[in-house]
């Protein structure tokens, strides 16, 4: 399952990147995300790896994801790996300076546990939350001044 949302955000592609690619910020703006550690020596970079607590289906216990950076450009582009033992979802941030700001871009390539009949149910709530997440990364970073 693909999902891809994108926002236009009024700060320098290097400021995006630098906040976005620690996801010690993510609770900032993504909501499900309740904590980020990390879980192993390296903090940023291919092979950084972080335990995220996150609530993926609200009224659900929250769940124990390994988060894994998998490839990056800077200031271009992001590529994680996120695990919950349930689903498996590859997530790429797309990073492009354009006049006003930066072009953010979340792609995610989702392979979900939910048979296969609830999955363009899913696609919907994945895609609104995406698109939530990115209006949340926005206001913060226009609002801020984080990265």
């Amino acid at each position: 399952m693909l999902i891809e949302k994108s926002t236009l955000i009024a700060r320098p592609v290097e400021a995006v990147f630098d906040f976005v690619a620690d996801p010690r910020n993510d609770p900032l703006w993504c909501p499900k995300v309740k904590s980020v550690e990390p879980a192993g020596e390296a903090n940023e970079g291919p092979g950084a790896r972080f335990v995220v607590v996150h609530r993926p289906v609200p009224f659900l216990p929250a769940r124990r994801m390994d988060y894994t950076l998998r490839d990056w450009d800077p200031p271009r582009r992001i590529e994680w790996r996120e695990d919950d033992g349930h689903d498996l979802i590859a997530v790429t941030y797309t990073l492009e300076p354009v006049e006003g700001g930066t072009r953010f871009t979340q792609r995610d390539d989702a392979q979900l546990s939910a048979p296969r009949p609830l999955h363009p149910l899913m696609r919907i709530g994945i895609g609104a939350d995406v698109a939530g997440q990115l209006r949340r990364l926005r206001r913060h970073l226009e609002r801020t001044g984080d990265g």
